[in-house]
């Protein structure tokens, strides 16, 4: 066969592959409203929050955290607060969104930073959710890349590319999205969330929750507390940035459902409690708590967030214990 005929096809291929991945690349870079679940919704909301993209107030207080924070607290009942919480978020999404506030807003009083135990161990977010939604930048990346240690598999192989396959789009990222809201289906429900976000304080609302939950959470998967390397670099970063800063920060533990806490392996608690109590000893100015305690299954929605009776206790403990 000639290959006259094979190069032609190749070349007719081409020319319709360009200009669909044109528009698909400028599909995704200009209406994620449009297409988003609500979890890359939220991750995008920061994004434009922190650009001021949408007007949101200077704070005294800001909450940095993951989702056990966006469930477990009423940010609406704190004064002059803002949150930043989200969904599987590490130390290393929380540094990042910290410094680059600080860029646009006057800078916070005091930072309210929680992460559970799991999130100081492995990443979640990351790629799918915090890259995708372009918080980080190339230069963020570089930064991240170069405090990894030879050999740390954290964020996975060859974190470079896979960050910026996520930067151009790779379609793997972006079509579960497209095709569960019908390519433009979620348009009504994400400006919905959006303002909902805009409501409660830069809270989300934490959907599927139960009126109790005794299942396990997933920490009590572990039988050691073993930080990864990078999350702890990360956790440095956030506490010199704010020493650096004269922000006030504290520590806190959001609390377990009882039944997980009641089969959590003591070494893997007394392992977590040394490791945030050197913290402690390093930044005396701060108030970095390693408790680790429980609340009743009744107030826990799933096994690892609380349900809205819970949202209302932990809120009036929180503002008992830190803010009075």
């Amino acid at each position: 066969m000639s290959k006259k005929p094979v190069l032609k096809i190749l070349k007719k291929c081409v020319v319709l592959i360009i200009p669909v991945y044109l528009l698909w690349f400028l599909y995704i870079e200009l209406m994620p409203e449009y297409y988003n679940r609500p979890t890359n919704t939220r991750w995008h909301f920061i994004k434009e929050s922190l650009k001021k993209k949408h007007i949101i107030p200077d704070s005294e207080i800001i909450f940095l955290g993951e989702s056990r924070v966006n469930a477990g607290i009423d940010f609406t009942q704190i004064p002059n607060s803002y949150s930043f919480a989200s969904g599987g978020a590490t130390t290393i999404e929380m540094y990042y969104i910290l410094e680059k506030y600080c860029k646009n807003y006057q800078k916070p009083e005091t930072v309210y930073l929680s992460i559970s135990p799991r999130f100081l161990t492995e990443v979640f977010a990351f790629y799918p959710y915090v890259v995708r939604n372009n918080l980080l930048n190339y230069s963020d990346m570089k930064e991240i890349c170069s405090a990894l240690q030879k050999n740390d598999t954290t964020l996975g192989s060859f974190p470079k590319i896979k960050f910026l396959l996520n930067k151009v789009d790779y379609i793997e990222y972006y079509q579960s999205d497209v095709l569960y809201n019908n390519v433009f289906g979620g348009h009504k429900e994400n400006l919905k969330l959006i303002n909902e976000m805009i409501k409660r304080k830069g809270g989300r609302p934490h959907p599927g929750l139960k009126d109790s939950c005794s299942a396990l959470n997933y920490e009590t998967k572990y039988n050691h507390f073993k930080p990864a390397v990078i999350l702890t670099v990360y956790f440095k970063k956030i506490l010199e940035f704010c020493k650096n800063k004269n922000i006030k920060l504290s520590f806190f533990f959001m609390p377990m459902n009882e039944s997980s806490y009641r089969v959590l392996n003591s070494k893997f608690k007394k392992e977590y409690k040394e490791y945030i109590s050197k913290f402690q000893k390093q930044y005396p100015e701060f108030n970095i708590s390693d408790s680790v305690y429980f609340y009743p299954d009744t107030l826990f929605g799933d096994e690892s967030h609380l349900n809205l009776k819970g949202k209302q206790i932990f809120t009036e403990q929180f503002l008992k214990e830190q803010l009075n």
